[in-house]
């Protein structure tokens, strides 16, 4: 899954010292969720992304 945006800089993450930040929390969802995730710049932007492993067997 990538989502992109038009924001310059990374994405926010909200500090553990910070309750009751209004931002960020959900890329620390992503993070405990997914198998990989990250974000790559671009000329307009940036570009977040995520994995997750099926847990399924592909038929044989």
């Amino acid at each position: 899954m990538e989502v992109a945006d038009t924001l310059p800089g990374p994405p926010l993450y909200a500090k553990a010292a910070e309750p009751l930040a209004e931002a960020g929390r959900g890329l620390t969802l992503v993070e405990a969720v997914t198998d990989r995730c990250g974000a790559e710049p671009s000329a307009d932007g940036k570009t977040v992304w995520f994995e997750c492993d099926s847990p399924l067997t592909p038929p044989q």
